[in-house]
C-alpha cells in the first residue's frame, strides 16, 4: 500500500531526526575509520608550495600549534582580581621537560587565578653521574625554555602580570616562610575544586603566617603540581593557546632542525619544515628503557618492556607504511639493539637518531648539552614527525601526543583516542597521529585531562 501524504503527516517529529542520525552514523564510522588510518594529505598543499629556501629558518618560525593567539589567554587574565605585591615564586619543580613544562605551566595558571606577580621559574637540574637523582642542582628558566618569547608572549596575553628577575643583589622581597600547596583544580574529581574553592584555600593559608602584608611586596613559595589542573573544564581557547606561551630553548630547536633536514637528505625523504606535521615522511619513536625507568619498575609491566615497545613500534610503523623509524632514547645500548631488530626485519626497517643525524661539529656542541637538553631536540622531533609511537607511564610521551591532537583538533579532526584502550590490548591512546603503548590507569586518567597542549 502507497503511503499517503496524510498518513506521513501523521508521523512523530521524532523519527524524522532518528532517521537523518541513522543515515549519517554510517557515514561517521567510515569516515573516522579513514582518518585513523589516513592522519592528513598533504600532498597537495606540498605540491602547490615552492620549495623552502632556508630550512632552518623555515623550521624555527612553524610551530605545531599556530597562530599563537594571546587574546584568548588574555580573556582569562581579565577575570582576575590583580594584586602585584603578592609574588608567586616555583620552588621545587624537577624531573625532564614533560613534567617540567607541566610544573611551570600549572604554576602560571595558579598565578593568573590568585593575581599575582611571579618570580622567573627556575628549576632542578639532573645529576650528571646518576640520571634518576633529578635534585643534582639548579637550573635557570632558558635552560629548557626561549626566554625572550615567554617574557613576550606573557607581556601580550597577560600584561597585568609582571614577571620578576631576581639577581644576587636583589631578593625582590621578604619570603614567607613554608611552601604553600595549591588546592588542586580538578574539576573532574569533584565540581568543589574551582577556582573559588582555590582561592579561598590561598587567603587561609596567608592568614595563617604572620609575616603576611598586603602592604609590601611578599614572596610566596609555590610547591609544584604535577596534572593537578583539569585543563579540559577550562575555556577551549585558553587552554588550546596557553601552553604556547613556552618554547623550546632557541639554540637547542637549531639543532633539531638540523637533525631532520639530514634525515630528509639522508633517506630521501620529502619533509617541508614549513609543515608542523610533514605526512608519509617518517615514524617517530619514544623508546623508554633508560635506567630510570629501570629503577623505577616501568620495564617489569606487562607490554612495557624493551621488547615490547620495539615490537609495537615496528608494527605501528608498518601499518602507516612508513620505514623509517626516528628514536629517542637516552639508551645508546637499546638503540643499537633496536636497530639490529629492525634491519632483520621482513621488511626491513632503519633506524635513526640524533647521534647518527648531526654532523662532528653539531655533536661536538651537543656533548656540552646536558641529558635532559639533548632530550629537548627528541622532543621536538617527535613532535613533528608523521606518525608517532609512545610510552604510557611517560609524561615525555603524552605530551607529545597531547600537542600533536590538537593540531589534528584545530585540522578539523575528530577522532576518539581512547576507544582503541577497548579494541586492543596494551594501548592507552590512538588518535591515528600518535599512539602511545602500555596501560596504566593512573597516568591514562591524569595526564590527558591534566595536561597543556
Amino acid at each position: 500500500m502507497l503511503l499517503t501524504t496524510a498518513a506521513a503527516g501523521k508521523q512523530h517529529p521524532a523519527i524524522y531526526p532518528a532517521i537523518g542520525i541513522l543515515t549519517l552514523l554510517p557515514l561517521y564510522y567510515l569516515s573516522r575509520r579513514y582518518h585513523t588510518g589516513h592522519p592528513w594529505d598533504g600532498a597537495v598543499t606540498q605540491s602547490r608550495r615552492p620549495p623552502s629556501m632556508n630550512f632552518t629558518a623555515d623550521w624555527l618560525d612553524t610551530q605545531v600549534v599556530e597562530p599563537f593567539l594571546p587574546s584568548a589567554i588574555g580573556l582569562y587574565c581579565n577575570t582576575s582580581a590583580w594584586r602585584p605585591k603578592l609574588i608567586f615564586q616555583l620552588d621545587d619543580a624537577n624531573g625532564g621537560v614533560g613534567n617540567i613544562r607541566s610544573n611551570v605551566l600549572d604554576f602560571l595558571f595558579f598565578a593568573i587565578e590568585a593575581g599575582a606577580s611571579i618570580m622567573l621559574p627556575s628549576y632542578a637540574s639532573r645529576s650528571d653521574s646518576d640520571l634518576s637523582q633529578v635534585w643534582g642542582g639548579r637550573a635557570p628558566f632558558q635552560l629548557f625554555f626561549d626566554e625572550e618569547w615567554f617574557l613576550k608572549a606573557m607581556d601580550e596575553a597577560c600584561p597585568q602580570m609582571k614577571v620578576h628577575k631576581p639577581s644576587k643583589d636583589d631578593s625582590v622581597a621578604k619570603t614567607l616562610p613554608g611552601r604553600y600547596e595549591p588546592h588542586t583544580r580538578r574539576m573532574d574529581e569533584g565540581e568543589q575544586n574551582g577556582k573559588k574553592m582555590y582561592l579561598e584555600h590561598l587567603e587561609a593559608w596567608l592568614k595563617e603566617h604572620p609575616g603576611y602584608t598586603t602592604d609590601l611586596p611578599i614572596v610566596v613559595n609555590l610547591g609544584r603540581t604535577l596534572w593537578d589542573i583539569d585543563t579540559r573544564s577550562l575555556p577551549a581557547a585558553f587552554r588550546r593557546n596557553f601552553g604556547q606561551v613556552l618554547r623550546l630553548n632557541h639554540s637547542v630547536r637549531k639543532l633539531s632542525a638540523l637533525v631532520v633536514q639530514n634525515l630528509a637528505i639522508k633517506h630521501a625523504l620529502l619533509i617541508d619544515p614549513r609543515d608542523p606535521i610533514p605526512p608519509h615522511a617518517f615514524y617517530g619513536a619514544h623508546l623508554r628503557t633508560e635506567v630510570d625507568a629501570q629503577k623505577a619498575g616501568w620495564m617489569n609491566e606487562p607490554n612495557t618492556n624493551f621488547s615490547a615497545q620495539t615490537d609495537a613500534y615496528i608494527s605501528h610503523a608498518l601499518k602507516h607504511d612508513l620505514r623509517t623509524l626516528y628514536v629517542a632514547s637516552g639508551n645508546i645500548t637499546d638503540l643499537a639493539l633496536f636497530a639490529a631488530k629492525a634491519a632483520v626485519h621482513a621488511p626491513p626497517l632503519t633506524i635513526t637518531h640524533k647521534l647518527d643525524l648531526l654532523p662532528p661539529s653539531a655533536l661536538t656542541i651537543l656533548e656540552t648539552l646536558t641529558w635532559d637538553q639533548q632530550a629537548l631536540i627528541d622532543f621536538e622531533v617527535l613532535q613533528r614527525c608523521s606518525v608517532f609511537g609512545g610510552f604510557v607511564k611517560s609524561s615525555f610521551s603524552f605530551q607529545i601526543a597531547g600537542t600533536r591532537a590538537q593540531w589534528g583538533s584545530d585540522m578539523g579532526r575528530v577522532v576518539e583516542p581512547w576507544r582503541v584502550t577497548h579494541e586492543e590490548t596494551g594501548v592507552g591512546f590512538d588518535d591515528g597521529l600518535s599512539r602511545v603503548v602500555g596501560r596504566d590507569g593512573w597516568h591514562e586518567h591524569r595526564i590527558p585531562r591534566g595536561m597543556w597542549p
